[in-house]
């Protein structure tokens, strides 16, 4: 228990010296509209967001797969970085379609219109706006 809430009181700590992002700001709305877990709402989240953060951060990605012991060819560090991600959700048995969550598709306007407005979304890498949020909702979703 001492662990878990070591590993809590760091996580919380990354939190607030990272400010979020885009996932988070896109995580937030499924959390409160359908209930979906946090964690799970992240995990459906994230590879998609590191896939589109590619344009603008490729190089940090490709500076936490050397970190993690993976290297992947010039210029494809997010979609391996992504595809990583994807993997380990899939280990967990977590849903990886916001429809394998109850997330209807006519709801993904409002839903990134809801992420637009989230505090999160303005430290992220690459600018974030409802066109954008819809953009990950969308790749998310299918």
């Amino acid at each position: 228990r001492g662990a878990t809430l070591l590993a809590a009181h760091w996580a919380g700590a990354a939190i607030e010296a990272s400010m979020l992002g885009a996932t988070h700001a896109c995580a937030n709305p499924l959390t409160a509209r359908y209930g979906t877990t946090h964690g799970v709402a992240i995990a459906l989240l994230l590879p998609h967001v590191v896939r589109w953060n590619g344009a603008v951060a490729e190089a940090r990605y490709a500076e936490l797969l050397a970190a993690a012991g993976r290297r992947a060819a010039p210029g494809q560090a997010a979609a391996a970085l992504a595809a990583r991600l994807e993997e380990l959700a899939r280990l967990a048995g977590l849903p990886h379609r916001l429809m394998d969550v109850g997330v209807p598709e006519a709801d993904l306007p409002a839903l990134a219109a809801e992420a637009a407005e989230q505090w999160t979304g303005r430290y992220n890498p690459r600018p974030f706006d409802g066109p954008a949020a819809q953009e990950l909702y969308r790749a998310a979703f299918a």
